[in-house]
Order: structure tokens, then C-alpha cells, then sequence
């Protein structure tokens, strides 16, 4: 029973770890974690219910699991072959492209769950000052 509950920390440990891991060596996993957070400010700040939360919380999920998985892939294949590989290629483009049709449909979800013009107004008066609201819109494009 004990070995068990090792074995089962043991991995979590290691799904923990190649998540770190590809949080320090991948530039886009941070680019998608930057999103995440600047979504999430902008949907406290839109007062998301909590159904448009757990919509986003998949979205955000779907989309940094996508990324682990083409992480994976990618190392994968640079661990098979160190040259160019036209079978090599398509792998890693198709794992890409995986990866860009969950971010696009992600947006494509959010524009549906933030669309309420009488939401935007609230959001507006949250951040009234002038300085808020070019940072609200710098970040909401970065983002």
C-alpha cells in the first residue's frame, strides 16, 4: 500500500517537474502562462461568473497541455535525429499546429464569453484613470 502512494507521489513529482522544466526552457509555455494571467485579471475585472470561469479554466488548460504535448514531441524528435528529417518536420509542425488551433479557438471562445458592451462599461469604470486604461489596453494586446 505504501509503495503504492510512493509510486503515485513519484509521478507527480516527475508531471511536476517536466512542467517546470518546460516553463524554464520554453519561450511560448511562458508566453501562453502571460495570457493566462492577463485573461484572468481582465475576466476578474469583466466579473466572469463562475460557468465563464470554468469555460476559461479548460481553455487555459487545453492550451498549456497542448504546449507540454509539443514540447514533447519536439524534444522527442530532436532526440531521434539530429539532421533534417522531412518526416521529422511534419511531427513537429503538426504538434505546432495543435497548439495553434487551441489558442485560436481559445480566443475565438473568450470574444463569445466577454461580448456584454454593459460588462465593458463596468470594466471601464474600474480602471478609470487615463493611465489604467492605456495599461489595461497595452497588456489586453499583449495579451
Amino acid at each position: 500500500m505504501i509503495r503504492m502512494f510512493l509510486s503515485i507521489f513519484r509521478g507527480f513529482g516527475y508531471a511536476l517537474r517536466g512542467i517546470y522544466q518546460t516553463l524554464r526552457e520554453e519561450r511560448n509555455f511562458r508566453i501562453h502562462l502571460v495570457a493566462v494571467f492577463f485573461v484572468s485579471w481582465f475576466a476578474f475585472l469583466y466579473g466572469a461568473t463562475a460557468s465563464q470561469w470554468v469555460v476559461l479554466c479548460l481553455l487555459f488548460g487545453g492550451v498549456l497541455a497542448l504546449e507540454l504535448v509539443n514540447t514533447a514531441v519536439e524534444k522527442t524528435v530532436d532526440l531521434i535525429t539530429s539532421d533534417y528529417a522531412p518526416l521529422a518536420k511534419k511531427a513537429k509542425d503538426a504538434a505546432a499546429g495543435a497548439v495553434l488551433i487551441g489558442a485560436v479557438i481559445s480566443v475565438i471562445v473568450a470574444v463569445f464569453l466577454f461580448r456584454d458592451p454593459l460588462h465593458w462599461a463596468l470594466v471601464l469604470q474600474k480602471i478609470q484613470s487615463p493611465v489604467r486604461i492605456s495599461c489595461f489596453v497595452v497588456f489586453a494586446v499583449l495579451a
